[in-house]
């Protein structure tokens, strides 16, 4: 052979030399790499390019020959070391037909509350609101049914607005929705967001009774949560969120009670509204997300903002991996997602589900990519009545899954995949634009992810077992 140059951008590597962890960027398939492989990848990683004659002279007497020839023919097959640049390009595949497996129903516009930070440009009051008509909401949810015409299984998330202020529809539509699972021998999964300022013990009952997901908008203590998650009149909701959601604690669910915390400037301490939520409240799961708003907004997270929100993560990511190392649960979700994607190999070539397997209904049944953008009037992609206009669908997941070439080196590609889309549309104006705010961070909080895995499947090899990765999922 001739010479071979290593190539950065197709991995990252982490953990002790013994046992270091290859995350191979362009598939974001991991590798434990063996003693020889690690000896090897150290000798690339310290000159810019390597000949046969270097390889033997570093290798002879350590290794068995054949061990140093299947080493690096693995590398040179994952595009690790290449005689030239090396990259990896994906071509889009053409979508013409996108059906789903999930639907959001926005049964409202209307909220009792007046978060500061809501994304919604339609929120009204509940007197003011307009409304999903129940017609509107049978014929969505026939349309999910005869698009999953050949699925198991299909989800319906009740949204608003608040949709706790719609209860008595909620009700009826999941009623429905389990008769006509019934007679096309389908399972029917459920799940809403709320404010939990409604919740009732009749609500909490039929939660149960109809195994609903749960997550609850909350934002920390009482101070913290009371400095944007508001009444209509301006007060603060904290008291009567918290005692619905302790009897909502009280009498558990199918499925664990999960909090959603909305992280804006000035509500950074990631670790301890975790510990309010999970130690004192006693929620199973908390994940945090930073608000979507202009950069320019009083209430957005700047770059101080975001170092304190990362570290206070990695800070509880470290509580997290001790956890792990003792084969225990830890309700840190953004960690459980980040080891569930590692676990998987998950490759992206979309942000996320919307439009491809989720779609979500307006109020008045216009089709659009997730929750965010209903009442937008961005990215309509057919109608209840008429069904999903596929062309136009198609043609908007296969310009989504160009990379753009800022992203085409990233190491996080696979796992960001561009960003979300609502996001990119507040910034820019297009959902297609990839959201650049905050790379740096996300490439930071893979890193750390991958240093964790490395550490967790060193001292608790078990609890990355199929069956325990399998529970999480389901958490």
């Amino acid at each position: 052979m001739g010479t071979l140059q290593l190539q950065r951008h197709n991995y990252r590597s982490a953990g002790p030399a013994s046992r270091r962890i290859l995350l191979h960027v362009p598939t974001t398939s991991l590798f434990e790499l063996d003693r020889v492989s690690d000896d090897l990848l150290e000798l690339f990683e310290g000159q810019a390019a390597i000949s046969a004659d270097e390889v033997r002279l570093r290798f002879d007497g350590r290794y068995a020959p054949g061990e140093v020839c299947d080493a690096l023919d693995d590398l040179l097959a994952l595009g690790i070391v290449a005689p030239a640049r090396k990259s990896y390009e994906i071509a889009p595949r053409k979508v013409s037909d996108a059906p789903i497996s999930t639907l959001v129903l926005t049964l409202t516009t209307g909220c009792n509350l007046g978060c500061s930070y809501c994304y919604r440009d339609d929120l009204a009051s509940p007197k003011a609101a307009v409304v999903m008509a129940r017609e509107t909401a049978t014929r969505a949810i026939d349309l999910l049914f005869r698009q999953a015409e050949k699925l198991p299984r299909v989800g319906i998330v009740f949204f608003g607005g608040e949709p706790l202020t719609r209860f008595a529809e909620l009700r009826e539509l999941t009623l429905y929705a389990e008769r006509q699972a019934g007679a096309c021998g389908k399972k029917v999964d459920f799940s809403l967001t709320t404010n939990a300022t409604l919740l009732s013990d009749e609500m909490i009952d039929f939660f149960r009774d109809h195994d609903f997901g749960v997550a609850v908008s909350i934002d920390g203590d009482e101070a913290e949560h009371d400095r944007r998650r508001i009444t209509i009149g301006g007060k603060g909701s904290y008291r009567i969120v918290a005692a619905n959601v302790k009897r909502l604690l009280a009498s558990p669910l199918a499925r664990p009670v999960a909090a959603r915390v909305t992280l804006s400037r000035g509500g950074t301490d990631v670790a301890r509204i975790y510990r309010h939520l999970h130690d004192e409240l006693g929620f199973a799961e908390v994940g945090f997300a930073p608000v979507t708003d202009d950069p320019e907004s009083p209430i957005a997270l700047d770059a101080d903002d975001m170092r304190l929100i990362v570290d206070g993560m990695k800070a509880l990511g470290r509580d997290y991996v001790a956890e792990a190392k003792r084969g225990r649960h830890h309700g840190f979700s953004n960690m459980n997602h980040m080891m569930l994607d590692l676990w998987r190999g998950t490759r992206k070539t979309l942000p996320c589900g919307a439009g491809l397997g989720l779609l979500a209904a307006g109020t008045d049944g216009s089709l659009s990519l997730c929750h965010r953008f209903t009442g937008t009037g961005v990215g309509s992609f057919g109608d209840v009545n008429n069904g999903i206009a596929q062309e136009r669908l198609g043609e908007f997941i296969t310009a989504a899954q160009q990379v753009n070439a800022a992203c085409s080196e990233c190491p996080a590609r696979g796992i960001c995949a561009g960003g979300c889309y609502h996001e990119a549309y507040v910034r820019s104006g297009d959902p297609l634009t990839p959201t650049f705010g905050h790379c740096d961070f996300v490439r930071e909080w893979l890193a750390f992810g991958l240093d964790c895995f490395g550490e967790i499947s060193a001292a608790n090899p078990e609890f990355f077992t199929a069956k325990n990765m399998e529970q999480r999922k389901q958490r």
